[in-house]
C-alpha cells in the first residue's frame, strides 16, 4: 500500500516520493541487473530509468503494477546497453582480426616472385625482352623506345604485347595463387 501512495505522490510531481521509490528500488534494479550480465553502466542504466520514470510521471496509471513498470523501462535500457556493449566487443574483435590478418608480404615469397619473373624475362627474344624493360623499368614511353632501339612505335606495342602474353603464360600459377589468397 505504501508504493501506491509514493507513485501517487511521484504522478503529483512530489520529490519526496520519488527518492524514496528511488532508495527503495534501487538495490532491486542494481540486482536485476547485475542478473542479466550487464558488466558496464550499471548505474547508467539505473540513472536512465529513473530519469525516465521522472519525466513521464504525469502518465502514470497508479491502477497498475508499479514493478512491472519500472522494470520495464529497467530491462529496455539494460538492452540497449547489452546491445552496445555487444557491438563493442564484434568491433573490437574484427579490428584485431584484421591487425592480426598475415600481409600480401608475408604471404608472398618475394624474392622467388622476383626470381620466376626475370625468369620468364630472360626466355623472351631479345627485341621484347628490351622493350620491355624499357618501358617496364626505365619508365620509357613508346616513342623513347622506339627511338631509343630504332624501331617503330608500332613494333614497340607489338613487342610488348608479345612480352606480355610470354610474362602471362608463365606466371598463370602465380596470378592465381595472388587473386586466390590475397582477394
Amino acid at each position: 500500500m505504501e508504493t501506491k501512495l509514493l507513485v501517487i505522490g511521484l504522478k503529483n510531481s512530489n520529490s519526496k516520493a520519488f527518492s524514496r521509490l528511488f532508495e527503495r528500488y534501487y538495490p532491486k534494479i542494481k540486482a536485476f541487473l547485475i542478473a542479466t550480465h550487464l558488466t558496464h553502466h550499471i548505474e547508467d542504466v539505473i540513472q536512465e530509468t529513473f530519469i525516465t520514470v521522472w519525466n513521464r510521471r504525469e502518465t502514470l496509471d497508479v491502477t497498475k503494477s508499479f514493478d512491472a513498470y519500472l522494470f520495464t523501462i529497467a530491462k529496455n535500457y539494460a538492452l540497449k546497453a547489452l546491445r552496445k556493449e555487444i557491438i563493442n566487443d564484434l568491433n573490437t574483435t574484427v579490428i584485431t582480426i584484421q591487425d592480426s590478418s598475415p600481409t600480401i608480404d608475408q604471404l608472398i615469397d618475394l624474392p622467388y616472385v622476383e626470381q620466376r619473373i626475370k625468369s620468364s624475362l630472360d626466355k623472351l627474344p631479345p627485341q621484347p625482352k628490351a622493350v620491355f624493360e624499357l618501358k617496364r623499368y626505365q619508365g620509357m614511353s613508346t616513342k623513347e623506345v622506339a627511338l631509343a632501339l630504332g624501331i617503330t612505335p608500332k613494333t614497340v606495342e607489338n613487342y610488348m604485347n608479345k612480352a606480355l602474353n610470354t610474362l602471362k603464360k608463365e606466371l598463370e600459377i602465380l596470378t592465381l595463387f595472388l587473386i586466390f589468397f590475397c582477394s
